[in-house]
């Protein structure tokens, strides 16, 4: 074997190298970590033993059993990361026609442009180099935009998989396009053909995304509608108490006078003390140096003493809360509400709240008794729906796409009757 041929199959494992580093890169961004510690570090072990297997036994490129190696590491390597299996099928749709879209028309646009054949393209050695690079660039912009669609998707599972059959086609149709016509030149056919698929899943991804948009807009539109009323209500049971007091003032100083004209002191500081009761039972309950947040918590609080449920506040100064609005309307309340409600079976039912600051972060835990423990999903992620899940089945998917759009971190547990729910948000999310 010369040195030509050497090079030639250097480079054409590079391309190799390029392809599955950017499967990973996408695979990081779309699915998170997982239940494996290190995800990076075992994809790149995988990597290697790939990249060894294929040396040893000689698979060469854009061949059947280069296919099924390529799709074989990236089945292991998904695995690794976080998500549901649905998701994890969409990371592995996502890779193989950013993979096959990219290499494609790479090959139809250079067979084209230097009148050679197809299997000429991957023989050459500058060729496989331009190849590479593509993939990387292709990779990390992918990377970054499945990121960002990550934090900001509003789709349920059927409609991102109805959403996905398009680019399924594609890839089928690229894999008998990389299988096919090796030996023949692209013609300005196959090239526009090639070149025209990847366009046309451009396309259809703008068109998902704005479909996206709207989705994002409507939940919007209908959660700044439950932050009026609860603004509304709020006001309202203000009002509604400040007029009541009002009402009782002037019977509140004509019994103090009659106590100190009696000289009776000792009953007036009582009469006193029993009125500071009162009115504090009327206002807020809460004081975080955040209206509405104390709002949202007293209204929640009544809620559950009503439902003969104690809730337990653990708080600090939240003036500068990140979440503000619709966003803390959405996360406080659908969580208290689950709280609650999961409460309310048990015994004794106690709901516990805690916000804390710690550096660059504010961390919120919510920790309510259950009837029994319920199960979790593996991942250790917030499920779209867990209504076959007693108490917790309703707004978890809300929840789930505000911390994601915040950038933040969450966990959640449930053992020994016990489930917790915690989150770490950002002090800076912009």
């Amino acid at each position: 074997m010369n040195e030509e041929f050497w090079r030639w199959y250097m480079y054409g494992h590079w391309v190799c190298l390029t392809q599955w580093l950017g499967f990973i890169m996408v695979e990081y961004a779309y699915l998170g970590k997982g239940k494996v510690k290190h995800p990076l570090v075992w994809s790149g072990v995988i990597t290697m033993l790939t990249m060894t297997l294929s040396v040893v036994h000689n698979y060469g490129f854009f061949t059947p059993m280069a296919v099924a190696l390529t799709l074989l590491f990236l089945f292991i390597t998904v695995m690794l990361f976080g998500g549901t299996p649905g998701q994890k099928f969409t990371a592995c749709l996502i890779n193989g026609t950013m993979c096959l879209l990219v290499e494609n028309s790479m090959r139809y646009v250079i067979s084209w442009i230097l009148k050679c054949e197809l299997q000429q393209v991957i023989q050459r050695a500058d060729c496989l180099i331009i190849i590479a690079v593509a993939n990387m660039v292709v990779g990390a912009a992918v990377a970054f935009l499945v990121g960002k669609w990550r934090r900001r998707n509003a789709l349920e599972p059927l409609q991102a998989l109805t959403m996905s059959f398009f680019p399924g086609v594609v890839v089928v149709l690229n894999i008998l396009l990389m299988l096919t016509d090796n030996n023949k030149r692209a013609t300005m056919a196959t090239m526009g053909m090639t070149v025209g698929l990847t366009v046309a899943v451009m396309v259809h991804l703008c068109i998902v995304a704005m479909f996206n948009d709207q989705v994002m807009q409507r939940r919007s539109l209908y959660f700044q509608a439950e932050l009026e009323q609860q603004r509304a209500s709020a006001l309202l049971d203000s009002y509604t108490a400040q007029r009541r007091l009002t009402h009782e003032f002037t019977n509140h100083i004509s019994a103090l006078r009659a106590l100190l004209e009696q000289g009776d002191v000792a009953g007036a500081q009582n009469y006193i003390a029993g009125v500071d009761k009162a009115v504090a039972a009327s206002t807020t309950i809460m004081d975080t140096h955040n209206p509405l947040l104390d709002s949202i918590l007293t209204r929640k609080y009544e809620e559950a003493t009503r439902q003969g449920v104690s809730v337990y506040f653990d708080l600090c100064d939240l003036r500068n809360f990140p979440l503000s609005g619709v966003d803390m309307v959405t996360v406080l309340a659908n969580l208290l509400d689950n709280a609650i409600c999961a409460a309310a079976q048990a015994y004794p039912p106690e709901v516990y709240v805690r916000v804390r600051k710690t550096g660059e972060e504010y961390l919120l835990s919510v920790r309510n008794r259950v009837q029994r423990d319920v199960e979790l999903p593996p991942d250790g992620q917030l499920p779209r729906t867990t209504r076959k899940e007693p108490g917790h089945g309703m707004g978890l998917s809300n929840v789930r796409d505000v911390l994601l759009r915040h950038g933040a971190e969450y966990t959640l547990s449930c053992r020994d009757n016990w489930f917790r729910f915690t989150c770490a948000v950002p002090t800076d999310n912009s």
